[in-house]
């Protein structure tokens, strides 16, 4: 299997919802190339609507570092941190995404 492979089934699996097999798809897509910075945001996704918010966190500043100027990543780590009540960095991130999706258009 492919990473790109693992991310679509990955995604499949999120519209599924069945998010601990999508943790476990993004996970392969990963070890398959490290620095797969979508898989990385999708296991966020898939880690935030399990309420494991750390991990979430965690795979989406993997995802920024990864690729700074995608919106997507930031506005997923915003509204995780929204989840946890924490406004600052919420707001921070989402405001960031703005930036650069008003720059991209």
């Amino acid at each position: 299997m492919q990473a790109i492979e693992a991310f679509e089934l990955g995604v499949a699996y999120l519209d599924q919802k069945q998010f601990q097999m999508a943790v476990v798809a993004f996970a392969e897509a990963i070890r398959l190339d490290s620095k797969y910075a979508e898989a990385y945001n999708g296991r966020a996704v898939a880690f935030a609507l399990q309420n494991e918010h750390d991990k979430a966190i965690a795979d989406c500043s993997m995802a920024i570092h990864l690729d700074p100027n995608n919106s997507e990543y930031y506005r997923s780590r915003g509204y995780v941190y929204e989840r946890l009540g924490d406004d600052t960095k919420a707001e921070t991130d989402l405001a960031r995404a703005e930036e650069l999706e008003s720059a991209a258009s």
